[in-house]
């Protein structure tokens, strides 16, 4: 599978240069500047911890209960939401090496970060680990998360630094979305970057800020096709955003992301939905778009995230109101987990920031306000899948299991419970994660192995099972079934050994087969398997 095209540094410094020469510019006084800034951080902070008791409770069907109601104090949490602070790690890049960073230091500097990641995250920082630099290591040959919601999440930060500058916002995000996703999933991060971009020089109208973040975007990419539809339908039901929910679900829920056969279901532009549909019937009301984008399940507090900050960029935290913001005063200090920023030195680090990027647009830097050469929005080639359900059919990637031990491929597994490379687990590194497919038909790792022709060769499989469950192995060794135990470890470690004996000095086809239990956490983790 090839790349139908990548937006290189060069060509879009050209464009950018470009247009900044003829762009008709915009004044921001530096106080309406940082009051939008802090609008949009605090905007996703609330909009995180709004609806983090309902992140992936309500999969493929509407919250239409009562939602918790906000208190003050509940954005406290948002000091430790990955949410927010994986973001902090690409301004830190770029604080670190200049607003020219190249795709390798963009990956190096995610590579460096020591916090916990998933999905397309997670894929991203081990293909950097391993060499394989962006924007491969976003792309699905290497990534079968490329299209999920994780540069989507973390894309805020890039409109917030651009006001007016939506080819600046598309040019960071083509280095850093890379570094984990591809298509659509770079796609969706640029439509939320570029709705920021335009929130600074729009207070009110969110339809014509959601055009200016679309049109950041290829008309002809999937992404674009299913917020266009978002637009349309809550057009034709503008009072009844179930109506439009459920068009979404018969439309776009088609069971096409990393997880098939789950109704968990974190692809982008599904979600990207969701923070349409919250903006256009919150129509500007911080709780209506949290509540809208919050009851449509799925990423159920990334996707108001999302919403709600753009919403308080638009607004400016000094309009948000004491009932949203007046917690902040109590953590202001306080640093978001794994980076060096507080909310206070975060605009900060924003502002110094976008200075040098409106300089860099050909703008001007004044003593009370900003001169802003204001650009339209240019969309990246197009980048789409070919083979999408081929490799999303497959639970594991090739690339996985060749980065765990190359002798061995998998020849069924279930999505349940994210198999896959595990960074670590249990205390070791590089561990593979496999589940059953189902309840009667186990996981199968397979090889052919080389028995050394020497006293008592032993295959020695080092496993440990889920803390929360356990499952039952069975070893076959030229069909013959050498080994059935059920391995109820709880997360420690333990090794079982085969005498390997009767096939010494033979190659023989070796199966690792994990068969559900009583279907509970039924996760086998496996470090080193071989012989000896």
């Amino acid at each position: 599978m090839k790349a139908t095209g990548n937006l290189g540094l060069a060509f879009t410094i050209a464009l950018a240069c470009a247009a900044a020469a003829s762009a008709e510019t915009a004044r921001l006084t530096k106080d309406r500047y940082v009051d939008k800034c802090k609008g949009a951080w605090a905007g996703q902070m609330i909009g995180v911890c709004y609806g983090a008791p309902y992140e992936f409770r309500s999969n493929g069907r509407p919250i239409t209960g009562p939602l918790r109601p906000w208190t003050p104090d509940r954005i406290a949490g948002a000091i430790g939401q990955d949410d927010v602070y994986v973001e902090m790690t690409f301004l830190e890049a770029l604080e670190d090496h200049g607003l020219d960073v190249t795709f390798e230091q963009a990956g190096q500097a995610f590579a460096a970060t020591k916090f916990p990641l998933w999905h397309a995250n997670c894929q991203g920082r081990i293909n950097v680990r391993r060499g394989i630099m962006p924007p491969r290591s976003g792309h699905p040959d290497h990534n079968r998360h490329a299209d999920d919601i994780d540069f989507q999440i973390e894309a805020d930060l890039f409109g917030i630094l651009c006001p007016g500058l939506p080819r600046e916002s598309n040019r960071l995000c083509d280095v850093f979305g890379h570094v984990m996703n591809y298509g659509d999933g770079v796609y969706g991060g640029m439509f939320v970057a570029g709705m920021y971009a335009a929130a600074y020089f729009e207070n009110e109208n969110v339809a014509e800020v959601l055009a200016a973040g679309l049109a950041c975007i290829p008309e002809a990419s999937t992404y674009h096709q299913c917020i266009s539809d978002v637009v349309r339908w809550h057009a034709e039901h503008p009072d009844d955003w179930l109506a439009t929910w459920r068009l979404v679900e018969d439309t776009w829920q088609d069971d096409v992301d990393c997880m098939p056969g789950n109704p968990f279901n974190i692809d982008a532009k599904l979600n990207g939905a969701y923070i349409a549909m919250g903006l256009l019937y919150g129509d500007g009301d911080l709780l209506r778009t949290l509540e809208i984008a919050t009851r449509c399940g799925q990423d159920a507090d990334c996707n108001p995230s999302n919403a709600a900050g753009v919403v308080g960029c638009m607004k400016g935290f000094s309009a948000l109101g004491a009932e949203w913001t007046s917690g902040i005063a109590d953590i202001e200090d306080r640093n978001f987990l794994h980076t060096d920023y507080c909310f206070r030195t975060l605009v900060a680090a924003c502002q110094r920031t976008t200075e040098a990027i409106i300089l860099r647009a050909g703008g001007e830097v004044g003593e009370d306000a900003y001169v802003i050469p204001r650009q339209a929005p240019a969309p990246p080639p197009l980048e789409q899948w070919t083979d999408q359900m081929a490799i999303l059919s497959v639970p594991i990637s090739r690339h996985e299991v060749a980065a765990w031990d190359a002798a061995w491929e998998v020849r069924a597994c279930g999505s349940d419970m994210s198999p896959g490379l595990r960074e670590e687990q249990y205390g070791r590194k590089g561990v593979l994660l496999i589940h059953p497919v189902d309840r009667d038909s186990p996981a199968v790792l397979a090889a052919e192995l080389s028995v050394p022709d020497t006293p008592h060769p032993t295959l020695a499989l080092e496993v440990a099972s889920d803390r929360r469950g356990d499952f039952l192995l069975k070893v076959y060794v030229q069909d013959d079934l050498v080994e059935e135990t059920v391995v109820d470890t709880h997360g420690k470690w333990t090794t079982i050994e085969i005498d390997m004996t009767p096939y010494a000095g033979k190659t023989v086809p070796v199966r690792i087969e994990n068969h559900a239990d009583d279907w509970a956490w039924e996760a086998a983790y496996l470090d080193r398997v071989g012989l000896k």
